[in-house]
């Protein structure tokens, strides 16, 4: 256990600088700063809340959050082998899937420090804004069902290959952002629309639940295929960690 701990608060402190993380946290703010200023306007209520879920979306958790899940996950071993410091790691009397695990856990709570500040940031100002908060709920789970799912099915790749955070830009902007959203029986390959069946379930009114394709709202059944997707990340990590040359 103490091992687990070590390996997760090394990665953690190379995911998460000081410099690294007030740039991720702005940028993962917008939202809420579009809705704070949207409400010093005349936009009632709906409207307010309306630009909250649009933004939110379409900004937190189709862009913002992919991108930095993929930023740490590619990171949290591939960043190791880059600097040549993994046989270091390898050669310690360590399980391996406790190094694929402790990192995974690194790589996704690095990913959920981002997503909380920007989900309650978002959450309070669309709260006040709107005076309902209930409105917070989509986004959170939305949120964690997206942290959960990118941030560990590209730890793996990270460790396997030098050009992992290329792979996930083009995951996240040409097969989710055009192939899966053109064509509805691909929805279910995207991680962006497990997120948004999850958003969707709690937030049934948002413009976005029209990008659904062949999934259904279901916030339950979206934790449950990143669970899945989690699984089969560390098992693929372990593997890779005992079978391939990690020099």
């Amino acid at each position: 256990m103490n091992a687990q701990l070590a390996i997760m608060a090394v990665t953690l402190r190379r995911l998460i600088t000081r410099k690294r993380i007030i740039g991720l946290i702005l940028f993962a703010s917008i939202p809420a700063l579009v809705v704070l200023f949207a409400s010093t306007g005349d936009r009632g209520p709906e409207r307010l809340a309306n630009l909250y879920h649009d933004t939110t979306y379409g900004i937190l958790i189709a862009v913002a959050l992919p991108v930095i899940a993929i930023v740490n996950a590619t990171g949290a071993l591939g960043d190791e082998r880059r600097s040549h410091t993994m046989p270091f790691l390898a050669l310690k009397p360590i399980p391996r899937w406790s190094i694929a695990l402790s990192t995974t856990i690194a790589s996704v709570g690095a990913t959920l420090a981002v997503a909380f500040v920007a989900v309650v940031l978002g959450w309070l100002v669309a709260g006040f804004a709107t005076d309902s908060w209930e409105i917070g709920k989509g986004p959170a789970v939305g949120a964690l069902v997206a942290a959960i799912g990118y941030g560990t099915i590209f730890v793996p790749i990270g460790l396997l290959t030098r050009r992992a955070t290329v792979i996930g830009l083009i995951y996240l902007f040409l097969w989710e952002s055009s192939f899966a959203n053109a064509v509805a029986t691909l929805a279910p390959t995207s991680l962006n629309h497990i997120a948004l069946s999850a958003y969707v379930d709690l937030a049934p009114d948002i413009s976005a639940a029209d990008a659904l394709g062949s999934l259904e709202p279901g916030a339950g059944t979206a934790l449950t295929k990143v669970a899945v997707v989690a699984l089969v990340s560390l098992a693929i990590t372990t593997w890779a960690l005992n079978k391939r040359d990690l020099a």
